[in-house]
């Protein structure tokens, strides 16, 4: 990555992003449109891998802000540089509407939990990683204010809860989050999760 000019605010996640709420709300609409329980169990068997993967390419997108966050504070420490194409820069937000994707996501967590006990008679096991993912990301948002006044690097404030990270780490995380821009396959940014959250 070129960082000459300053660092983009999106680094490329965002042609691989999804609407998390809009597309759980649809998939539930046509569990809900069959009348018959047995049927309906039928089809959540069949949306369950779909649900599963929605939930983690959103948990890894969140992840890969979180990333990109440290990686930019942590290289430009010194030598802060600008932030490039913030679309959030100087807007009026509303805390509400900017939480409620994730918000959407944290709650869903446990209505899975629960969907997968009725409609599947088991567990449904999912990382317990993911719900920190979640939670640090609705913190970082609210303790930089969704980012409305994020013109440099040095605006940036990560939270507590990450760790200090090494060069050779930001190395690291830098390479993974070029080969995930590629690729699209934002859940091998669990790989780099280590290096910045226990």
């Amino acid at each position: 990555m070129d960082f000459s000019r300053g660092v983009l605010f999106d680094p490329g996640y965002s042609k691989y992003t999804l609407a998390f709420s809009q597309n759980i709300d649809a998939a539930y609409n046509v569990l809900f449109s069959i009348k018959s329980p047995h049927q309906r169990k039928f089809k959540f068997q069949l949306v369950y891998p779909q649900l599963l993967k929605l939930l983690e390419h959103t948990v890894s997108f969140y992840l890969g802000c979180l990333l990109w966050a440290t990686f930019i504070t942590n290289k430009f420490s010194i030598e802060p540089k600008d932030i490039l194409d913030n679309d959030y820069l100087d807007k009026q937000v509303d805390e509400e509407n900017m939480l409620f994707e994730v918000n959407y996501a944290i709650k869903y967590i446990d209505k899975l939990k629960k969907d997968c006990k009725y409609y599947l008679g088991k567990n449904c096991n999912l990382p317990d990683d993911w719900s920190l993912v979640m939670d640090v990301y609705k913190e970082f948002l609210i303790i930089n204010n969704f980012l409305v006044n994020a013109k440099t690097t040095a605006d940036i404030k990560l939270p507590e809860r990450i760790k200090k990270v090494s060069d050779d780490d930001l190395s690291k995380i830098l390479e993974t989050i070029e080969i995930v821009i590629k690729n699209g396959e934002f859940k091998e940014l669990f790989k780099m999760k280590k290096y910045i959250l226990d």
